[in-house]
């Protein structure tokens, strides 16, 4: 009894699955809204990456704040750390 309720299970599971792959719409590779994948090394290891998922709107507000805090950095050694100048 148990096997025969496995088998319809799985059979329905994978009877459903490409209903449910159809219900989203597929995504520009550029649209902000597509989700992006990057493996990026962790500090202090050698061969150990970190896989992380961001949109594409959410990479670019982070790639926007680095280069403000890099330019931030560049002005304040200029000045002698001094923030008013």
């Amino acid at each position: 009894m148990r096997v025969l309720k496995a088998v319809i299970a799985s059979s329905l599971f994978v009877i459903a699955m490409p209903t449910l792959a159809e219900d989203k719409p597929k995504l520009d590779r550029n649209d902000p809204n597509a989700v992006r994948c990057k493996r990026l090394e962790v500090t202090g290891s050698l061969v150990r990456k970190e896989r992380i998922c961001k949109t594409n709107a959410e990479w670019r507000t982070i790639s926007d704040q680095q280069g403000r805090d890099a330019d931030d950095l560049i002005t304040r050694s200029r000045s002698g750390m001094n923030p008013n100048g």
